[in-house]
């Protein structure tokens, strides 16, 4: 056992003789707080002290409470959490991370003037603002387990912004013209990001009807100004409940009154894009949360708070995937942390823990590795420093694929390969942030190779229904142009999206429905053509999956809903069937190209290509 050092027990004596705000520091208070916290205490500044409250319990008095809040902790997941976490092998499905923090200890915390700013069920603690003169206070109430400094770091370097241009319009075609040796898909032109787009053959997986369908994918930024007025990012939908800001506490996740806010929409339109012949992203078909978890990066050091409750939120929603363009290094000794590269390990740092826990929950977490290549610090940043198995790191390259200067370099500090994956990172087209429909700017940094790579993920997610994260992330590993000589630098290399969906595991690629997933099962003639039989579609509710709506429809090859095939009621292991003759809504044949039928049911989704021909 470690001794304590000479002058923290001079200082727990000086505690016993101290008072705050009437209530002694003696020295079993005094063991409460971080030793960082005791300077304060005792000689309390101006400013009060931001800390986080970890908190006793949750409540429980005997182990039937604690089993009546576990179920009713399990009743309480959202049917999109509750498939994610069966599809991922998640035991138990639920934990005590998932129970709620005991509301009377937050009441009492009020009580005393100290409302959370931020909180985690993960971790059962809240962030609070004390004085200094209060923290024995706060230490001496009996719920109270340990109090501790909230963690500050500075965000990754920003990269110098481009200037903002207007997309200049074909006079003939009234088509924006590609940028010189950008690559077209067969039924999307994808503009201004086509060159990003095809150095990680992306538009095979689109062809082959996998553009996002279905999966719900979280992004967790400094915020998304003007997303919706953007011609590329207008058309995405963000439904109820699913935006948040954590920084000021709304619903909106923006903020125009402010000079912040953008970072988030650039990422946005890498992943969400939907503007054919200007500008596609990588996962047009995608539905998407939007999570501000961060101040901006000239403003004093950010706390990491809110990337933790961004992340529970995205796992309380149902989320998928997180995309992460957010990173932390540079601990400063102001805030009394004296985290070092040493302990990007990819278990010390807070938001690591954060992202470990949720990827345990099954969410394929995708983090940018930073833009530290050419400072002093050189190395990944947390939560990069993950696992492997549980975060993608996304390095940056050039048009050529040449690693850019900046891009962070590995190892993690015990030794472990990073970044995991590179996409184009070096002067990527981006949509605009500044309330130009047509705006578009050039920016560079690892920050945008993560959406790419992100929506690359997320159509997989969709191609491969079954499929846990980890296999997900194996098949991108497996697939990357250096997969057989991974290094420090790039990592296992540039993605290759056609090659990770014909990765096989265990000889079979796609696995069949397996008890609580969906089936989908084409009998009729694909391609479909107008002068044969209408395609038959066969659809299940697989066994243990309780009786629910399900919804069969016809999308275009940019996630557009175009035909209706059924929207009703399903019990599991129930066969139903429907068929398609080519038609859309209004019964009239809609253009020949690539289509895709999606189901919905409880939560989940599968799909299935099929190839119209008029």
């Amino acid at each position: 056992m470690r001794r304590a050092a000479p002058w923290f027990a001079l200082l727990i004596t000086l505690c016993a003789a101290r008072a705050g705000a009437g209530v002694p520091l003696t020295p079993e208070i005094a063991a409460r707080l971080d030793p960082r916290l005791l300077q304060s205490a005792l000689i309390p500044g101006p400013d009060p002290v931001p800390v986080w409250v970890s908190l006793a319990d949750k409540g429980e008095r005997e182990p039937s409470d604690l089993a009546i809040a576990l179920a009713r902790a399990e009743a309480a997941l959202t049917p999109r959490c509750r498939a994610r976490r069966e599809r991922c092998g998640v035991t138990p499905l639920v934990d005590y991370r998932d129970l709620p923090l005991h509301a009377p200890y937050l009441d009492a915390l009020a009580a005393r003037g100290l409302r959370p700013y931020g909180q985690s069920r993960w971790f059962n603690r809240v962030a609070v603002r004390v004085p200094g003169a209060r923290l024995g206070e706060v230490a001496a109430l009996p719920f109270v387990r340990r109090v501790s400094p909230v963690e500050r770091a500075f965000l990754r370097r920003e990269l110098p912004e481009g200037e903002e241009f207007q997309l200049p319009v074909h006079p003939e075609s009234g088509r924006a013209p590609l940028p010189e040796g950008c690559i077209l898909s067969n039924s999307i032109n994808y503009g201004l990001n086509a060159a990003a787009v095809g150095q990680i053959n992306v538009p095979a997986v689109h062809d082959s009807g996998y553009i996002g369908t279905g999966v719900l994918v979280c992004i967790l930024d400094e915020g998304f100004n003007y997303h919706n007025k953007q011609e590329a990012l207008a058309p995405v939908v963000i439904a109820p409940g699913f935006e948040r800001d954590f920084v000021d506490g709304d619903f909106t996740a923006t903020d125009t009154l402010s000079t912040c806010c953008s970072h988030g929409t650039w990422v946005m339109g890498c992943l969400a894009g939907n503007k054919p012949g200007s500008y596609v992203g990588t996962a047009p078909g995608a539905q998407y949360a939007l999570g501000r978890t961060e101040v901006h990066a000239t403003e004093k050091p950010i706390e990491m708070v809110y990337w933790g409750m961004g992340a529970e939120w995205a796992d309380s929603i149902g989320a998928d995937l997180i995309s992460s363009s957010l990173g932390y290094n540079q601990f400063p000794d102001s805030a009394g942390t004296d985290y070092t590269f040493a302990d990007m390990d990819g278990h010390t740092t807070i938001v690591s823990q954060a992202a470990e826990i949720a990827a345990s929950k099954g969410i394929l977490v995708v983090n940018a590795a930073g833009n530290e290549g050419g400072s002093t610090w050189q190395k990944i940043i947390a939560p990069a420093d993950v696992n492997g198995d549980s975060l993608i790191a996304v390095g940056a390259v050039d048009a050529s694929g040449n690693l850019a200067s900046f891009s962070s370099r590995g190892p993690t500090a015990d030794g472990r390969i990073k970044p995991d994956l590179c996409a184009r990172g070096v002067s990527n087209a981006l949509v605009s942030a500044g309330g130009n429909p047509q705006g578009y700017t050039t920016l560079s940094g690892t920050s945008f190779a993560t959406p790419l790579l992100a929506g690359l993920a997320a159509c997989l997610v969709q191609a491969r229904p079954t499929w846990p994260a980890t296999l997900v992330i194996r098949a991108l590993r497996e697939t990357g142009s250096k997969a057989t000589s991974p290094d420090t630098l790039k990592g296992y290399g540039i993605a290759n999206g056609l090659a990770a969906l014909r990765w096989t595991y265990a000889g079979v690629s796609v696995p069949a429905p397996a008890p609580g997933q969906l089936g989908l099962r084409l009998t009729g003639p694909n391609p479909l053509r107008a002068s044969g039989p209408a395609l038959t579609v066969r659809f299940v509710l697989g066994a243990g999956i309780a009786g629910t709506r399900a919804r069969l429809a016809v999308y275009d090859a940019q996630g557009r809903r175009v035909r209706s095939l059924y929207n009703g009621p399903i019990c599991a292991e129930q066969w139903l069937t429907a068929t398609w003759d080519g038609a859309g809504d209004d019964g009239m044949p809609l253009g020949a190209g690539v289509y895709f039928l999606g189901m919905e049911a409880a939560g989940r989704h599968t799909s299935a290509r099929v190839v119209w021909l008029r």
